[in-house]
């Protein structure tokens, strides 16, 4: 036998003993650092919707327009970030692409908090986007890659839990920060800053994930990482199962991206980015605009924040009830299910803004927050359509491409919602948005099966 094919049967040895660990093989620390990502992502992805109704808008002097521009501004450097850093990622790693994201929100958010005209406000948006959109897609890489398969969609959700509570207090931060002064709003960016600058150092404490490093042919790096995963594991449970039989993965040569165009990835990345496309008009229409539209059709900002608030414990509920069976149901059926929750919130939001109900408003916005978390097996199945050599690259595009859904749904509600008849047009305006996320789920069936199995029976 060659010496390069005892290497490949060494390489795929080191990845078949990360998938026979039958439990969590790395400290909470690591899930917390990973966590904060998630945090000050979707904290970030609030901060714009709540800035929209406080004084911001007078004292920057936006425009309708310039409104759009600054919540699309944030998803095209989503889109733009989320490939470029995770390219970076496929080549130097996922750890240098986890340090490269934090710096990039906490200079993008400083700049928001300080912004002194629209121009300044969008290109500040535009910056953070670059790092927000990366996070999500290096961060369910990561943690893809160092999980054994068997567990590898509940603790991608566990590590979400933080995010969940970034969705979750940002409406009673807002509540704290933007009536308490003329400058609360940039308050709100600001804090959003520190938060990420002090996940900066905390990221380089991480190791590099195995198996990037065994596609990379790092052996020694990769043999040592996977060491201290089956020792942490050992410690909590004794010795560990057999090894699985190894299972062959090529090696990264040429572009990262190259790799994904053929029939086999190609048709799984057209999927998943119409699926985000349509999932991402819904989200954003409702994140960029549902306090927007609350407040034009009778709701007072304090009213529309607080029971919009009060329906965002959904976020920390949903994360919780997926947990359990992120790893027992197909992942599609599981992205389905949260899809169909998602669009009977939104018709619930039309019902509200009918009816001018808070009750229907505050369980409309629980269970559009409970299918937000309940639908996190949708970035699991997307990290897992594709191989390690441009996993990163893969979701980035599917994931960012499908921005382009949120980056146009701005203009979208600029176009159907009327501040003068808001009932009528709020109602319509929502009523669209749950139409595009029927569309979503139809979409996400027609994808391949993924639960349970090794990253490398799906994606070689």
């Amino acid at each position: 036998m060659s010496q390069v094919s005892e290497k490949e049967i060494k390489l795929g040895e080191i990845r078949a003993r990360i998938d026979r660990i039958p439990v969590r093989p790395y400290p909470i620390s690591w899930m917390v650092v990973i966590g904060l990502g998630y945090f000050f992502a979707f904290y970030d992805i609030l901060t714009l919707s709540f800035a929209l109704v406080s004084p911001m808008v007078q004292q920057l002097s936006l425009s309708r327009l310039e409104l759009s521009d600054a919540v699309s501004a944030s998803l095209f450097g989503y889109i733009v970030g989320a490939y470029f850093v995770a390219t970076i990622s496929d080549y130097w790693g996922r750890r240098w692409g986890l340090i490269v994201n934090a710096v990039l929100i906490a200079v993008g958010s400083l700049a928001s908090a300080l912004s002194i005209n629209a121009a300044s406000l969008i290109a500040s948006r535009f910056v953070t986007g670059l790092g927000i959109g990366a996070e999500i897609a290096i961060i369910n890489t990561y943690v893809s890659e160092v999980t054994p398969a068997g567990i590898r969609g509940k603790m991608v959700q566990l590590t979400y839990l933080a995010g969940a509570l970034g969705f979750a207090l940002t409406p009673f931060i807002a509540i704290a920060l933007i009536p308490s002064s003329p400058v609360g709003w940039r308050w709100l960016f600001g804090l959003g800053a520190l938060v990420a600058a002090a996940v900066v150092p905390l990221r380089f404490m991480l190791p590099e994930s195995p198996r990037w490093l065994t596609i990379r042919g790092r052996t020694g790096e990769a043999e040592a990482v996977v060491r201290r995963l089956e020792e942490f594991a050992a410690r909590r449970v004794g010795s560990l199962p057999p090894i699985p039989t190894p299972l062959p993965e090529r090696s990264l040569s040429g572009f990262p991206t190259a790799q994904l165009f053929n029939r086999k990835y190609g048709l799984r990345l057209l999927m998943a980015v119409l699926f985000w496309f349509f999932d991402y008009m819904l989200a954003y229409g409702v994140i960029g605009f549902a306090p927007y539209i609350f407040v034009a059709s009778g709701f007072t900002f304090t009213t529309a924040t607080w029971y919009i608030a009060l329906g965002s414990v959904g976020y920390i509920v949903g994360a919780l009830a997926m947990a359990p069976i992120a790893d027992k149901w197909e992942r599609k059926y599981l992205v389905a299910s949260a899809f169909s929750i998602a669009t009977f919130a939104v018709f619930l939001y039309a019902l509200a803004v009918a009816l001018r109900s808070p009750p229907i408003l505050t369980v409309g916005a629980f269970l559009a927050a409970f299918a937000t978390a309940f639908a996190v097996p949708a970035y699991t199945y997307t990290a897992e359509l594709f191989p390690t050599r441009a996993r990163a690259s893969g979701f980035a595009i599917a994931d960012g491409v499908g921005h382009l859904g949120g980056a146009i749904v701005p203009f979208v509600v600029y176009l159907i919602f009327n501040p003068l008849d808001p009932v009528s047009t709020g109602i319509w305006t929502f009523a669209l948005l749950g139409v595009f996320e029927i569309i979503a789920t139809l979409i996400v069936l027609t994808g391949p099966r993924t639960t349970r199995l090794r990253l490398e029976q799906v994606s070689e």
